[in-house]
């Protein structure tokens, strides 16, 4: 059973390279009903024995995308979770955008941060489908890890636009919880500077990890 997104996990993914800031009017939301939960599970479905550099690169059209976090310690920790709705396995390569949206569709007011670190991994994501369960959402074939520190707004991310590496096209994706049940916000990162910026990272795609 895999336990995600610990702290260790994405220390050692490395420093963010780029931060581009965004910045939108959104409109206000109660933060006060954002539960806080245990880290979310899940579990791991290994990738078919292939040679990657024969697997045809994964489209928004053949895969599903949903997110899901907790806030630790020091920051709050997520991953967006890509499941393969086509008839083949596809690949991924590198880091996808993903932009937090409002209930109207506009982006939250954070700045975005992506690490690259070296040549991206081919992650040959097989046919899956997600499925809740007690134990933690079931079905995944690919993961993108999310950082998020700082965020003091009052506004709540309700969904979230996932832009594919390599022109793979766009995803709309919505947030699950722990069991993989579909919950209407994805949580929000402790406020700790009002006056400093929200930084949320996203790093590389990747296979689940056991």
């Amino acid at each position: 059973m895999l336990r995600l997104l610990l702290v260790v996990t994405l220390v050692s993914c490395g420093a963010p390279t780029t931060v581009v800031a965004t910045r939108s009017a959104v409109p206000t939301i109660s933060r006060s009903a954002v539960p806080v939960t245990s880290p979310p599970t899940a579990t791991v479905r290994s990738s078919p024995s292939v040679d990657p550099s024969n697997v045809p690169r994964c489209v928004a059209a053949q895969l599903q995308a949903v997110a899901a976090g907790v806030q630790t310690a020091d920051f709050f920790a997520g991953a967006v979770f890509v499941a393969n709705r086509g008839t083949a396995a596809c690949a991924l390569r590198g880091n996808p955008e993903v932009v937090l949206l409002a209930a109207g569709g506009a982006p939250l007011d954070v700045r975005s941060a992506s690490v690259t670190a070296g040549s991206p991994k081919v992650v040959v994501v097989p046919v899956t489908e997600f499925r809740p369960d007690p134990a933690g959402l079931l079905g995944i074939g690919a993961s993108a890890p999310l950082r998020w520190e700082n965020y003091c707004k009052d506004v709540l991310p309700m969904s979230i636009r996932v832009t594919l590496p390599e022109a793979g096209g766009v995803i709309q994706g919505t947030f699950v919880d722990i069991t993989g049940k579909p919950v209407s916000t994805l949580g929000v990162a402790r406020c700790d500077d009002a006056s400093g910026p929200s930084t949320f990272t996203v790093y590389p795609f990747q296979e689940p990890v056991q």
